[in-house]
């Protein structure tokens, strides 16, 4: 089938990519790994609604992040409809990989999602549909589906990015430790989790920082895993 990027003709066969690595699929999209990157081709008939347009892609392509993954391109039909979109890729070596650096890498790794955020609110660009299936973990956090981030123009910067780390402060606590203590500690009883992580989230109120990156940033521990067991096993003074 053909498809235009840029007005560049390139060709896909989106019910047959046997020839590309299959990574994984959605309500909206099926997602592929070609030539090292990632190509998302929706769905004839998707699960949800379909914020993301070709107008969006445009302005999205332009924004420059490290950890929060944006389209670089869009697939357009031969009349101009949008069929799929390019990203970059980037494996997933799994949450130990994050949860297990060491604290100066961490650190590290926290402000450049965390310059990521400001990027976005400063292009006006809300975070939405943040879940630990959206993330890829390879020593630090990156989040990989814009499908349902949206440009709002009423907002100023400053709204949107109150917005953004609300939003990233609530995954961070209620999704990726919650899931990470979940797998690890709970034995698959999710209400003991969603307690722990309610506790923490308690605990991050209480630290005074304007975000959980920086919370995060500034434990005592040597690294975040340390720093769950120590509160599991109830050490925590």
């Amino acid at each position: 089938m053909q498809f235009f990027i840029d007005g560049k003709k390139v060709r896909y066969n989106p019910t047959n990519m046997k020839k590309d690595e299959y990574l994984n699929s959605g309500l909206e999209i099926d997602a592929y790994l070609v030539n090292n990157g990632v190509v998302k081709f929706f769905k004839e008939h998707p699960g949800k609604e379909i914020y993301l347009t070709k107008e969006a892609i445009e302005r999205m392509k332009k924004i420059k992040t490290n950890r929060i993954y944006l389209p670089k391109n869009a697939l357009l039909d031969k009349k101009h409809n949008l069929r799929a979109y390019t990203m970059d890729y980037i494996e997933n070596l799994g949450k130990d990989t994050y949860f297990n650096l060491e604290k100066d890498k961490l650190q590290e790794e926290n402000e450049l999602l965390k310059d990521d955020i400001k990027t976005l609110s400063d292009n006006k660009l809300q975070l939405e549909d943040l879940n630990h299936k959206n993330t890829s973990y390879n020593n630090g956090i990156y989040l990989i589906d814009p499908g349902s981030y949206a440009f709002v123009d009423d907002l100023d910067s400053n709204q949107v990015y109150r917005i953004n780390i609300d939003l990233i402060n609530k995954y961070l606590i209620y999704e990726i430790i919650n899931n990470y203590h979940l797998i690890k500690y709970s034995k698959l009883d999710y209400a003991s989790s969603y307690y722990f992580s309610k506790q923490l989230n308690e605990e991050y109120n209480k630290s005074g920082k304007d975000n959980v990156l920086d919370f995060f940033s500034d434990i005592e521990e040597e690294n975040l895993a340390e720093f769950i067991e120590k509160r599991v096993a109830g050490k925590k003074h």
